[in-house]
């Protein structure tokens, strides 16, 4: 159990928090430079809608590197809170990138007419907005759900409502990510019957988004199995389900996400309010002439 002098629930490991720290690192440099200076070279295509994603993964590195400190001052309270906090909000950044980069794709790849390109009556404009509020609704329900539990010193009556309040926060964001994953296989296929197939550059974004997207929604899954258990249950209670279930998912979406880059993959075009992937069709008729 935690202590007045070690707050975690187990022996936290420094040379862990060291090691993801530097993991992290590598892919978000790397986003920051498709993001901030690929453009400028010309090997990368303008991608404003992953400025969320790097800076989800900025917050991923300064989480583990604040856990470092942490470790080496297991009861600090507030380095401990920081620490935790950015590991719970990065994530919401990454999957706001995801659905920008979602309504852009279902805007390039399928044709206006007849509302085509609306999926389970949602305009792509609207998909960002939808999916982004229901992610900050969901973390400021387990923001909420965590202050009345610890108001209460995580016991009690505060502890029962508090933990329900943010298992519904922990649910909502679920629901949010697996409805996003249905999203993208509708997109899939209905692009496929639009055109009969499905242009190779665009089949590598999709890949990207798939394996992120599997990864983000196993981190959601530990995430909302780890607070139905509790703070009695395994995972507060090992720290190798916090590296494994959590740092581990997110390192590879990001990882994932630079390699499958739509900057580097897809065709490009620049407007007024921004950049934005042009239409895929465009670009394959321009290969064969």
């Amino acid at each position: 159990m935690a202590t007045e002098d070690n707050i975690y629930f187990y022996d936290p490991s420094l040379p862990a928090s060291i090691l993801f720290t530097i993991l992290y690192f590598f892919p978000a440099v790397f986003l920051f430079y498709t993001v901030i200076i690929g453009p400028r070279t010309g090997k990368y295509g303008h991608a404003g809608y992953f400025i969320p994603l790097c800076i989800g993964a900025a917050m991923e590195v300064l989480a583990y590197a604040i856990r470092c400190a942490s470790v080496e001052q297991p009861g600090s309270i507030p380095l401990y809170a920081l620490s935790s906090s950015l590991v719970v909000i990065a994530p919401v950044f990454i999957c706001a990138s995801l659905y920008m980069l979602m309504g852009r794709l279902i805007r390039a790849g399928i044709p206006e007419a007849k509302n085509q390109q609306r999926i389970f009556g949602i305009p792509p404009h609207w998909l960002p907005r939808i999916f982004v509020t229901s992610d900050v609704f969901s973390f400021l329900t387990q923001a909420s759900g965590s202050g009345i539990a610890s108001a209460g010193n995580w016991e009690g009556s505060e502890k029962e409502a508090g933990t329900n309040v943010l298992i519904g926060g922990l649910a909502l964001q679920l629901a949010t990510f697996s409805l996003f994953l249905v999203i993208v296989l509708v997109f899939h296929q209905r692009v496929h019957s639009l055109r009969r197939s499905v242009d190779d550059n665009l089949k590598k974004v999709l890949i990207g988004l798939y394996i992120s997207g599997l990864f983000i929604w196993l981190r959601c899954v530990y995430r909302l199995i780890e607070f139905a258990l509790g703070i009695d249950g395994y995972p507060f209670s090992h720290e190798w389900c916090l590296y494994v279930l959590e740092a581990c998912p997110m390192l590879f979406a990001l990882c994932a996400l630079g390699y499958y880059h739509p900057g580097k993959w897809l065709p490009k075009s620049e407007l007024s309010a921004g950049f934005i992937l042009q239409d895929l069709d465009k670009e394959a008729n321009r290969s064969t002439r």
